[in-house]
């Protein structure tokens, strides 16, 4: 592109930068072709993540033609099963997603932004982002600067452009921990993502999710743990969990990382500066992220398109437009989850979910982008509202009104 100034630079190349790319070039591609983005690696780079996909986010990316999940080794889920107050069980739901690789499903979609006449430079590090009122000045450590109209973050949680625009650090935070193993005894079915809930003085949970490395079937394991103040140790978690499996933590290689949840009211735009993805916040519940970002992703691009034609860059409204959006009411409902759940309610609420599964089977089909329908929510209603009710679960019921299916993706390490 020269020297000439560019529309846009969205900085991050993963799921929320690329679908931003994508969506924008689907509603604008004039702009599309003013706009780069960058990735500080070199394609295929890892991204730890367990790589779970809800169909609902797959159902995003088809409507604008892409299917990168078809061009990577990928397992279908077709089944939740949970660990919790001492029993075990399995959920069953066809097709509600699949598990890919993040190191070869990131690639597939920048190789799909590229075909569409998108520039996408790799190995590319910015070191910072300075804005002013009739533009914006990406610099990058090999000492050019980029000279654009707006910038996108979508470089995650410790991401420069948080940094370098004056975002806050946010409150809502977890560290994670996760490797990938061979099978063991007492793994669940293969088609199954499986949680693990029973260690009730742990705000989080244990996982295991099929995967496969190299063509061949393992597990991926892991610990999440949503930070609360305390010290808890993330790794001995992993280890003692692992050990009731039969597994030595010492074996494998350990892939920590960190996970920001989404604040409703902070801020996720500035003047010329928008965030998506992981750097404006995801569920912190769950930690899901995949198809959460490709939700900021589709939203991004019709918003900009929106603004590159209106010529208003001041993004004011980007806040309100996401909480109005599916994306923002899913991250309101799971944050109200996650003050019930991980608080005193706990054991109260562990023991609903046991006798009363609708309101799982309501989540397992929002993953999936499936809709109840009428008599599914009736049903629902009969079995849900009357447990919420007992709980005073707000988030149950505005689920159950008209909420279960909102239209786009979800996964995580879920992501």
């Amino acid at each position: 592109m020269g020297g000439a100034k560019l529309d846009l630079v969205i900085v991050g190349g993963g799921p929320a930068g690329t679908a931003t790319a994508l969506y924008l070039q689907h509603y604008a591609p004039d702009v599309a072709a003013r706009t780069v983005v960058l990735e500080r690696e070199r394609y295929p780079r890892d991204k730890y993540c367990a790589g779970a996909i809800g169909g609902r986010g797959l159902r995003l990316l088809e409507d604008i033609g892409v299917r990168a999940h078809e061009e990577v080794p990928s397992l279908p889920i077709h089944a939740v099963s949970l660990h919790m107050g001492g029993e075990r069980w399995v959920l069953r739901e066809p097709d509600m997603g699949c598990i890919v690789r993040r190191l070869e499903f990131d690639h597939a979609l920048a190789r799909e932004a590229m075909r569409r006449g998108i520039e996408v430079r790799e190995a590319t590090a910015v070191t910072a982002i300075e804005t002013s009122s009739d533009g914006v000045t990406v610099r990058l450590a090999s000492g050019e600067s980029l000279e654009a109209r707006a910038v996108v973050g979508a470089d995650g949680v410790g991401g420069i452009v948080r940094r370098s625009a004056g975002f806050g650090r946010g409150s809502l935070r977890a560290q994670v921990i996760e490797l990938d193993t061979e099978p063991a005894p007492d793994d669940p079915p293969p088609d199954a993502i499986h949680f693990d809930f029973r260690y009730g003085d742990l705000r989080g949970y244990a996982w295991d999710f099929p995967t496969l490395v190299d063509g061949e079937k393992m597990w991926c394991r892991g610990v999440y743990r949503i930070v609360n103040g305390d010290t808890d140790d993330v790794r001995a978690r992993l280890a003692t969990f692992l050990a009731e499996k039969g597994l030595d933590i010492g074996r494998y290689k350990l892939k920590p990382f960190a996970e920001r949840g989404f604040e409703p009211g902070s801020p996720i735009s500035k003047p010329r500066v928008l965030l998506v993805g992981e750097a404006a916040g995801i569920d912190i519940a769950t930690g899901e992220g995949i198809a959460q970002a490709l939700q900021y992703g589709a939203l991004a691009g019709d918003y900009l398109a929106r603004a590159f034609e209106d010529a208003d860059f001041r993004f004011s409204d980007w806040p309100a437009k996401v909480q109005r959006d599916s994306v923002g009411r899913q991250l309101r409902q799971r944050l109200l989850w996650y003050d019930r759940f991980y608080g005193k309610h706990r054991p109260r609420l562990e023991k609903e979910l046991r006798r009363t599964p609708a309101a799982l089977r309501l989540g397992m089909l929002q993953f999936a982008g499936k809709s109840m329908g009428a008599a599914g929510i009736l049903r629902a209603a009969a079995e849900t509202v009357p447990a919420a009710a007992r709980l005073g679960l707000r988030a149950v019921l505005r689920m159950l009104g008209g909420r279960a299916n909102s239209g786009s993706g979800a996964g995580g390490h879920m992501a």
